[in-house]
C-alpha cells in the first residue's frame, strides 16, 4: 500500500491498532503526533518523520569523525545528539593506555566504520572497531543523508544496496547513523551521489528500486 503524508494532529485510523511511533491514542481514534509518512499493517500503525536525528541503538554500524583525543580514548561525532567514546581498548589494534601516543593511530578528522558496543543510562555512547568489517576510511567520499532513509537505501535484504553496488561497480559502506562511505572512480562516485540523492527524496514511493536502477543504467548508457 502507497504511504501517505500526514500532518500533526491528523485523524489516521480508529480500532484496536498496536501503535509504534509518532502516533497517539484519544479514545478510539488515532492521531499522527508529526509531519511524516503514514505506515499502517497487519494491526501495527506508526508515522515515520520525514526529518529525524540519529538516535543510536547497541549493535549499529556508524560511520564517526575523530573530533577529540584523550589519555585512553577518543571523542567520536557520529551525527547524533550525543558524543560516542571509542576507548583504546576496542580499537582494531591492541595497545595499552598511556603506552602509545594514540594521535598515531586516530587523528582528528579521521574517519571510522565501528559498531555502537553500548549505550549507558546515562546516554554515554561506546564504539567498538574489533568486528571484522570495522576500519579507518582513508580516502574515498563520504555522503550525508536523512538518517530515518537509511533503511530504503539498504532495502529489503539488502536489495537497493546490492543493486546499487552491483550495477555502478563501486564500494560502500552505510552507517545507520545517515552517513554513507563511497569509493571508487570520481564518475562511478558522483552516479552514486546522484542515486542516494534520489532515493532521499523519493524514499515514501514505491517501485523505488527499479526506478533506480532505470536511472544508472541511463546514466550509464551515456556515457
Amino acid at each position: 500500500m502507497e504511504r501517505r503524508i500526514v500532518l500533526p494532529g491528523e485523524l489516521v485510523a480508529e480500532g484496536n491498532y498496536k501503535l509504534g511511533d509518532g502516533v497517539y491514542r484519544e479514545g478510539n481514534k488515532i492521531y499522527s503526533s508529526l509531519l511524516g509518512l503514514l505506515d499502517e499493517k497487519k494491526g501495527f500503525i506508526r508515522v515515520i518523520p520525514f526529518t529525524r536525528k540519529y538516535i543510536p541503538k547497541a549493535g549499529d554500524f556508524v560511520i564517526g569523525k575523530i573530533i577529540d583525543i584523550q589519555f585512553a580514548s577518543w571523542e567520536v561525532d557520529i551525527n547524533s545528539p550525543y558524543r560516542a567514546i571509542l576507548n583504546v581498548e576496542d580499537f582494531r589494534e591492541d595497545l595499552k593506555p598511556g603506552q602509545v601516543d594514540l594521535s598515531k593511530f586516530l587523528s582528528i578528522g579521521d574517519v571510522i566504520f565501528a559498531v555502537v558496543k553500548e549505550i549507558t543510562p546515562s546516554r554515554r555512547i561506546y564504539l567498538s572497531m574489533k568486528m571484522n568489517n570495522s576500519t579507518v576510511l582513508r580516502r574515498g567520499r563520504l555522503v550525508e543523508v536523512t538518517p530515518s532513509k537509511i533503511p530504503r537505501v539498504i532495502g529489503k535484504k539488502k536489495s537497493m544496496l546490492l543493486m546499487i553496488k552491483r550495477e555502478i561497480g563501486i564500494k560502500i559502506l552505510v552507517g545507520q547513523n545517515g552517513r554513507i562511505w563511497l569509493d571508487g572512480t570520481q564518475d562511478k562516485i558522483n552516479l552514486a551521489v546522484k542515486v542516494l540523492r534520489k532515493i532521499e527524496k523519493e524514499a515514501h514511493t514505491s517501485g523505488l528500486t527499479d526506478r533506480v536502477k532505470e536511472m544508472i543504467r541511463r546514466e550509464r548508457d551515456r556515457k
